[in-house]
């Protein structure tokens, strides 16, 4: 190498004894906050000549980490580099951005259970737990014996979402996260697709439903972007054999009632098919109570119930409310409200379960009115 000339990438990698046919990363020290690298392989980190440029990750967005930050976030701090060429180690925790960016380095890589910060690090986990020697619970698994856990994780990311702090939002999104690395293993096992394919299916959908951001489309709002969404959902069916299903064969059955009914409802409000005002949507509620109001046979109650509650979820789309979110938010008001009528009760020795319903209204209103 010609001195006081930068190392050339081939003797760098000459330097680290790296066999570039078995893997290698190579990115510059200020371009890391910018780049997606896997720490399960050898990454050689190339000095910046100037001063850490700010890398654009999104247009008019810059990181804002430097990458130092980068490397803690992926790898321990106990984590050794290697300067290059001589290849003497420091640790991360040792180094900041100026003396990353000074030099040429070489990241060892992590091995699967360090590898934990990553994409890479949990799916090579999964795959572990069912190998022969892995987990058996794990091994014995299925797609259809994940039901379950598929939908307490959702549901606990809700509340989370809800009450949780950042963190339990963080570790909620990780065990949901789980459940669809392990459908995929599971796929994967069965050569129907793994996780590159889940990956490919909602980034490509998620481009296609998007024209008026990735394809120069002109929209006037949201409501022409919601037209626009469920035009191009048909046209999806179309592609795939299903139009024969019609607008409404992609809503799940396993949904809870509400949420489908808002689907259902918030489809067919994009097709066109609604209320002009939201005048008609509290007719339609008032003509739907009367109706269970003068239902006499339990078949009868029942089919105009469900009608009231149809009419509820539209005049909820109508308002922007999430009618699960309303119904959700309700029973832990009243449950919260009876817990305070108990603690009420009893810092004044009142026996709750003695009183008439009368005497725990009054107790009700009053810890309502508080």
């Amino acid at each position: 190498m010609t001195s006081g000339a930068p190392p050339r990438v081939d003797d760098l990698l000459a330097a680290a004894g790296l066999d570039p046919s078995r893997g290698v990363q190579v990115v510059a020290a200020g371009w890391l906050p910018g780049v997606a690298f896997d720490p399960s392989l050898p990454l050689v980190i190339l000095a910046d000549a100037g001063p850490v440029p700010a890398v654009e990750v999104l247009p008019g967005r810059h990181a804002r980490r430097g990458p130092r930050a980068v490397l803690a976030s992926l790898y321990p701090l106990d984590h050794e580099l290697l300067e290059l060429p001589g290849r003497r180690g420091r640790r991360l925790a040792a180094l900041d951005d100026a003396a990353i960016s000074a030099s040429a380095w070489l990241v060892p890589p992590l091995d699967a259970l360090e590898n934990l910060a990553s994409p890479h690090g949990m799916a090579a986990i999964s795959s572990r737990l069912r190998t022969p020697g892995g987990c058996p619970w794990d091994r014995k698994q299925t797609h259809m014996t994940l039901r379950p856990f598929l939908l307490e994780e959702a549901y606990e990311t809700v509340d989370a979402i809800e009450r949780g702090t950042p963190a339990d939002l963080a570790e909620e999104l990780g065990d949901l996260l789980l459940q669809i690395i392990l459908h995929a293993q599971f796929a994967a096992e069965e050569g129907a697709f793994d996780l590159t394919d889940v990956y490919r299916s909602i980034a490509g959908k998620i481009v296609r439903r998007h024209p008026h951001v990735f394809g120069g489309l002109e929209i006037g709002g949201v409501d022409e972007v919601l037209a626009n969404w469920e035009a191009i959902k048909a046209d999806e069916r179309a592609e795939r054999g299903k139009e024969s299903e019609g607008a409404f064969g992609g809503v799940a059955r396993a949904l809870p009632a509400l949420a489908g009914s808002r689907e259902i409802q918030e489809r067919a409000s994009a097709l066109g098919w609604d209320w002009d005002t939201i005048g008609g949507v509290w007719d339609k509620v008032a003509e739907e109570l009367e109706e269970l109001r003068a239902a006499e046979a339990d078949e009868d109650r029942l089919h105009e119930l469900g009608d009231v509650l149809f009419a509820l979820v539209n005049l909820a789309n109508w308002m922007k409310v999430d009618p699960e979110e309303a119904l959700r938010a309700a029973n832990q008001r009243w449950v919260a409200r009876y817990r305070s009528v108990e603690a009420l009760a009893r810092a004044r020795g009142v026996d709750l379960d003695s009183l008439s319903l009368a005497e725990k209204d009054v107790l009700w209103d009053e810890v309502k009115g508080g």
